[in-house]
């Protein structure tokens, strides 16, 4: 069984774990205008290289080099669509078995293939793709109408992806769940004491508003006040440069900067060993004004697979990423207050109670999302198809 898998680009540090699940699917095939061979480049994977993209051209040493001008570069392919009329021209003769886009907006660019191929299209939604894109390019609407009609499967992250594609016109026979895991191999379990009045705090997120670090640095400045004790580590991409600049101006305005650490981007590679430092995790996810909001961010799984405890919101998919009360605590969105007596209720922990925490985390991982289990899920899926 061949499955191609399309992408506007490969691969973005925010999919790291789409690398992995497609080392545990036999036959994976990966085509995308633009690939980078950064730490998610897999050479036993089949790979379809655009021919623009010739041998000896600047290559990133990062998913967060990616220079800009090939990002447009893999966008433009949705107005000049060169690279899957090239992509027709190699498949013709030998298609494979089953096309997989990756976004919704890649399932519309490449469902006309699909169709000249004879193929059918699996289509996954993942975030933006929900609501965002929609509201920022209302063209959308009418080309999810054809994307529907035309793809054999939709897959959604959870029952409430599931849901959210449904408003949006998608025949509810056509959806299916595969969650999105980490490979655990990666993050194994690290035994963790910690003493009442003190707690160390580490988010790893984009820098972009749906993430919630406006949230998170209220909540610490509330928090202070009666948890002094308290340490907090923020590393990512800085893409909103705007947003950045508003939390550094907050951070000096409540004078912050002696309890908040600030990272660069943490190399996938190095991700299990640095969250292991941490006595918790925190990532206050909301909806924003144009509609964006978070699916299943997988780093909240790789967290609890260590053993962190999570400290986030009832936003979207992560209610079922995080146990209230076992793995984690949920307060609602942009709730300072109520983050900050989280962040005191885990400040004034005793090691009893938080290793029970850190145990639960585990399991909550290993009983629902394994990368195993969403590769089986998916295979499901597609033999479901060819048969």
């Amino acid at each position: 069984m061949r499955v191609l898998h399309l992408f506007d680009w490969y691969l973005p540090s925010t999919l790291s774990w789409v690398g992995r699940l497609l080392l545990h699917l036999q036959h994976a095939e990966v085509a995308a205008p633009w690939i980078v061979r950064n730490q998610f480049y897999h050479s036993q994977l089949r790979f379809w290289q655009f021919p623009l993209q010739f041998p000896g051209m600047l290559e990133p040493g990062s998913e967060w080099e990616f220079p800009s001008w090939q990002r447009l570069f893999a966008r433009s392919q949705r107005f000049f669509p060169s690279y899957r009329w090239w992509l027709e021209q190699q498949l013709r003769h030998d298609p494979p078995d089953i096309l997989h886009a990756h976004f919704g907006p890649t399932g519309c660019l490449y469902l006309p293939l699909a169709q000249k191929l004879g193929r059918p299209l699996v289509v996954t939604f993942y975030g933006f793709d929900y609501e965002k894109l929609l509201n920022r390019r209302p063209v959308f609407r009418r080309k999810y109408r054809q994307l529907f009609a035309g793809a054999s499967r939709v897959i959604a992250a959870s029952p409430t992806g599931c849901q959210a594609l449904e408003a949006l016109g998608c025949p509810p026979e056509k959806l299916r769940v595969v969650r999105p895991s980490p490979d655990l191999a990666l993050f194994p379990f690290c035994s963790k004491n910690k003493l009442p009045g003190e707690l160390n705090l580490v988010q790893v997120a984009t820098f972009t508003e749906k993430k919630g670090h406006l949230t998170t640095l209220e909540a610490l400045k509330l928090a202070l006040s009666s948890c002094p004790n308290l340490h907090l580590t923020l590393a990512g991409e800085e893409q909103d440069k705007s947003l950045v600049r508003r939390l550094k101006q907050f951070m000096r305005a409540h004078n912050l900067e002696q309890n908040v650490r600030w990272l660069n981007p943490v190399p996938h590679t190095e991700m299990a060993t640095f969250l292991a430092q941490f006595d918790a995790f925190i990532h206050p996810s909301c909806r924003t004004a144009d509609g964006d909001h978070e699916a299943t961010p997988v780093v909240l799984l790789e967290a609890q697979a260590v053993g962190l405890p999570v400290l986030t919101t009832r936003h979207f998919d992560l209610a079922d990423e995080v146990r209230h009360g076992r793995s984690g605590l949920l307060v609602d969105e942009r709730d300072a207050a109520g983050l900050a007596e989280a962040i005191q209720t885990f400040y004034l922990m005793g090691s009893p109670e938080y290793i029970r925490f850190r145990t639960n985390a585990r399991k909550q991982v290993e009983a629902n999302f394994t990368v195993q289990s969403s590769a089986a899920a998916l295979r499901a899926v597609y033999l479901e198809l060819l048969t």
